[in-house]
């Protein structure tokens, strides 16, 4: 699936500093980063906020952005960048948050009409056991709909170590879900996603 370009109006507003170009690009790709960020925190909250993080270093960063990829993609890099800052303050201060030993009900999304209930609550059941990097891989790929290409330019690795760890990811997924639904699992895994 080839992705659209850039409006290049959208992009000289925003690098002219438009508050309605800011809000065109707000209103096009919020709900996308706002679901990648919750499938990484599995925290609504904490999406919510490194939503807004991200839009506006977005909006900061504005005049750094250079096209080599789309913005899609680009604020796809400052969401994962702003989990992994996170992250990283988190392991720093544990004494400041509880740590829930339950996973946090996801909101509700098209994932709940396209599948039977009790077929979702089990992906996603599987989906929170993997670890944080295999996660990340299903979820920029299966869920948010991201190419290799893209999904390197948003990790930062090459783009062979990304179809790797994605193939490998997806097979640990396919090992939680149980091996009479392994099959199974990778035609869930892509009803899934892409979700735009």
């Amino acid at each position: 699936m080839t992705k659209p370009k850039d409006d290049p109006l959208l992009l000289n507003g925003l690098r002219s500093g438009n508050a309605e170009a800011c809000a065109e690009l707000i209103h096009g790709h919020y709900e996308t980063v706002y679901r990648f960020l919750v499938h990484l925190t599995r925290d609504v909250h904490q999406a919510e906020d490194l939503t807004q993080e991200t839009f506006a270093a977005a909006w900061q960063r504005i005049a750094t952005f250079q096209g080599r990829s789309t913005l899609a993609t680009w604020l796809h890099r400052i969401a994962y960048t702003k989990f992994i800052d996170g992250q990283r303050a988190e392991r720093r201060d544990t004494s400041l948050r509880e740590h829930a030993t339950t996973s946090p009900t996801l909101p509700v999304d098209p994932l709940a009409n396209a599948l039977a209930a009790d077929e979702a609550r089990r992906l996603y059941r599987a989906l929170d056991e993997l670890d944080a990097a295999d996660r990340t891989f299903v979820v920029l790929h299966y869920l948010q709909g991201l190419s290799y290409s893209e999904m390197a330019l948003v990790l930062d690795e090459p783009i062979g170590t990304v179809k790797w760890r994605t193939r490998e990811a997806l097979n640990c997924l396919r090992i939680l879900l149980g091996d009479e639904d392994s099959n199974h699992a990778a035609s869930k895994t892509a009803e899934l996603g892409p979700i735009s």
